[in-house]
């Protein structure tokens, strides 16, 4: 693929991640998105662990007007 396609990108980082650490996954999504990812608390699995926090959060993303996205 030459580029991303032009779409609204987010990216949820768990802090508490063992599997992917915060800092390896704040450098990639720099590095191959160009943004900053949100950061929640949480491990590998936040649907279990934090499940409230992240359909609240997945809720507001879509609320966000477009330009925001």
């Amino acid at each position: 693929m030459d580029a991303w396609p032009n779409v609204p990108t987010k990216f949820l980082l768990c802090r508490d991640d063992r599997f992917f650490p915060a800092d390896f996954q704040r450098r990639v999504v720099r590095e191959r998105l160009g943004i900053t990812p949100d950061e929640m608390e949480g491990g590998h699995l936040p649907a279990l662990a934090h499940p409230k926090e992240l359909a609240e959060r997945l809720d507001r993303y879509l609320k966000e007007p477009k330009a925001a996205r």
